[in-house]
């Protein structure tokens, strides 16, 4: 069964109690995980930094990158609460460390895994701490390049660290002539790894078709209100919404089911109905021999079918046949 993770990233708004409400909602509508970003906004970015077009809010023009991160930002209490509040409601707390200081503070809580964000791709430093973690690994790579998926994934190579590569196009939302699909199998072939979709567009489509490319991981954003004030909700599926969401990706796996061709238990009335048995074309005698001009094939497929013509061709009959009286393999020497 794929994992789908409910991103919840900073849609917290720094609230701790809306945090764990999203938490208890996420696992309602169906998330595997949920998904928390930790970081030190003073390691993360320089104080002059600008945001980027989507996350500009007109009620706040003049806060920049810096100040909208530090609105947001989480202590290790914090962390320390709403992972043992996710263990208390059966469902994986899952986290992003954007920083040195805050991989070491995920590493004291002993979390199980991490996830790297796609813009931190080039960032050895933490990949090569997560590295000696010996963790599994969830690594986005948008905005890579082959070369740089590279480059990051030869860090690992003497750990044993179990990765996941997620497909994704860095925008909120992306368009859909960005999401390129196809390239998820081709990064499970080159690379060797388990592969998912961080899914930014603006429905289902994307994650629903990734399923048949093989994701084992889904990644969406979650917020309990699309019209809050923060940079990630507009771009996020609120419960109900993710709930559907959960729903039509299950549906999906079902839909895809088995490489294995065989009769559907669905089928079978429908087959005995519609396929077609050999029958006598006008009455054959008792100890008169089948030929082929003696035969029709006509419905329901309960008899022989055309397909085995050769196991009675030539062979005498023991009972006078009428016509289109059903042959059975019994009437035959």
């Amino acid at each position: 069964m794929i994992e789908i993770i409910a991103e919840i990233g900073v849609n917290h708004n720094g609230n701790l109690g809306t945090a764990k409400e999203m938490i208890v909602k996420a696992k309602k509508s169906g998330a595997s995980a949920v998904k928390f970003q930790a970081y030190k906004t003073d390691q993360l970015t320089l104080k002059n930094n600008k945001k980027v077009p989507y996350q500009f809010n007109i009620n706040i023009p003049n806060e920049n990158h810096y100040q909208m991160l530090k609105k947001y930002e989480l202590s290790e209490k914090d962390h320390q609460e709403l992972k043992d509040f996710s263990e208390k409601e059966k469902i994986e707390y899952l986290c992003t460390p954007y920083d040195l200081d805050s991989l070491v503070m995920l590493e004291k809580l002993k979390v199980k895994r991490y996830k790297t964000s796609s813009a931190d791709i080039i960032d050895w430093f933490l990949h090569d701490f997560i590295a000696q973690t010996k963790k599994n690994v969830i690594i986005s790579t948008g905005m890579s390049t082959y070369k740089e998926i590279k480059k990051t994934l030869s860090i690992y190579k003497k750990s044993p660290c179990n990765i996941t590569l997620l497909h994704c196009v860095s925008n909120y939302p992306c368009s859909n002539k960005s999401l390129n699909l196809k390239v998820i199998p081709k990064l499970a072939e080159d690379f060797k790894t388990l592969v998912g979709l961080s899914d930014h567009s603006d429905n289902d489509i994307a994650s629903i078709m990734s399923v048949a490319l093989g994701v084992k991981v889904i990644e969406k954003h979650f917020t309990l209100n699309k019209k809050l004030e923060g940079p990630d909700h507009k771009a996020s599926y609120e419960p109900m919404g993710f709930k559907n969401y959960v729903n039509n990706i299950r549906k999906a796996e079902i839909i895809l089911g088995t490489a294995k061709k065989e009769v559907q238990k669905e089928e079978i009335k429908m087959m005995n109905v519609s396929r077609k048995s050999l029958v006598a074309k006008k009455k054959i005698l008792k100890g008169e021999k089948v030929i082929l001009s003696l035969l029709s094939a006509k419905r329901p497929g309960i008899g022989i079918y055309p397909s085995d013509l050769n196991k009675i061709l030539g062979k005498k009959l023991k009972r006078t046949i009428s016509k289109d009286q059903i042959i059975k393999l019994k009437d035959l020497k």
